[in-house]
């Protein structure tokens, strides 16, 4: 769970399997304060940007007394780290295709509402029971009140030229995320590595005070390092990376329409994809649940899922947004968190509680 908690395989009381994500309040209460607050910008980024069929979907929240919880759609099939460990030398062009326009549409909207993501990886885009992509782990997400947001996060090898900088960033860092997400994926590694954060961003410094010479260098050892792959998909990758935010795919004037209008696009049915009407190239086996079954996990030695006190007086209004205790239903949701049955009762209270459900989402007319 992005190392702050735990993700427990459950049943609702209709017999839908989800996925619960545990946060300790210890834990949450005694980060510092940037930290702390990344599980209530979660639930909020959630709760404003669900219902896109290429975003994990929060079905509910509640608490106990030393926890919190999200309600969330069950990705089946694992995530795209998972998968790219049965592809080493990268996937297949149209494979990667297809992930990226899933990505593409959920940055467009996810950007639409003034949000920026800040977070992609391959571990955090999951693939459901019909096969298609969605991002999860919204925890570094955030709405932006200006243009630019200067806080440092995310992984190394996914920084833009302008955070490793110290330029700050704006949605234009998705863009690039994007770009080394491909990377990955045709590759099997992403274009700038190291053996510490440090050497990471030397790489990414490098690359970036190179110029076109560098922006050539690097399609072409693209092209060589897979040497299927089209000119359409090694300038789709490049143009995703370039260093000037101006010019990134993504980023100009038209915004999206730049990604969507682009050759190597061109077989995509972009409407059909938001429908999902288009055959994903895997699905996962029927009966995947997209972890491993466990009974009685001992996480006394996992700091993340650590008891630790903190006062309660100033914290548990704060958690109050998370809605319902379910402490007389301890033993059932104990129970659940093994692969058992969520309790009826917070099925119920979630209810009167106003939790969110599912919502329909409508085509824009740019499709």
């Amino acid at each position: 769970a992005g190392g702050q908690g735990g993700v427990w395989l459950a049943v609702d009381p209709e017999g839908t399997a989800v996925a619960v994500k545990e946060v300790r309040k210890g834990r949450v209460a005694n980060l510092p304060q940037k930290s702390s607050t990344r599980v209530f910008m979660e639930r909020t980024a959630l709760l404003e940007l669900g219902g896109h069929p290429f975003l994990t979907n929060l079905h509910g929240t509640f608490q106990d007394d030393h926890s919190v919880y999200f309600a969330m759609s069950l990705a089946a099939g694992g995530d795209l780290f998972s998968l790219l460990d049965n592809h080493p030398e990268g996937l297949p062009e149209g494979h990667t295709r297809f992930y990226a326009a899933c990505v593409a549409l959920a940055f467009r909207h996810v950007h639409s509402h003034g949000y920026l993501y800040r977070d992609i990886k391959l571990e955090n885009v999951l693939i459901g029971a019909d096969g298609y992509a969605m991002l999860c782990d919204f925890g570094y997400a955030k709405k932006l009140a200006t243009a630019r947001t200067f806080t440092k996060c995310g992984t190394d090898e996914y920084a833009p030229p302008e955070v490793v900088w110290g330029r700050g960033r704006s949605t234009a860092a998705d863009w690039w995320g994007l770009g080394i997400l491909m990377h990955e994926l045709l590759i099997g590694h992403p274009p700038f590595g190291g053996a510490s954060g440090q050497e990471v961003f030397a790489s990414i410094q490098e690359y970036s005070s190179g110029g076109v010479a560098a922006a050539e260098a690097l399609q072409a050892s693209v092209r060589s390092a897979a040497g299927h792959l089209s000119e359409e998909c090694t300038a789709f990758v490049s143009g995703l990376l370039h260093v000037r935010e101006a010019t990134r795919i993504g980023c100009g004037p038209e915004g999206f329409g730049d990604v969507q209008e682009h050759a190597w696009f061109a077989p995509v049915d972009w409407a059909a994809t938001l429908r999902k009407e288009v055959p994903a190239p895997w699905v996962p086996p029927p009966g995947s649940d997209g972890g491993s079954v466990v009974s009685a996990p001992d996480f006394s030695a996992d700091d993340v899922m650590a008891e630790h006190s903190f006062d309660r007086k100033k914290w548990e209004p704060m958690f109050a947004s998370f809605g319902p205790h379910v402490r007389e239903v301890k033993g059932r949701w104990a129970h659940a968190r093994a692969g058992g049955q969520l309790s009826p009762q917070w099925a119920a209270q979630a209810a009167d509680a106003g939790q969110p459900g599912p919502s329909s989402i409508e085509l824009d007319a740019d499709f």
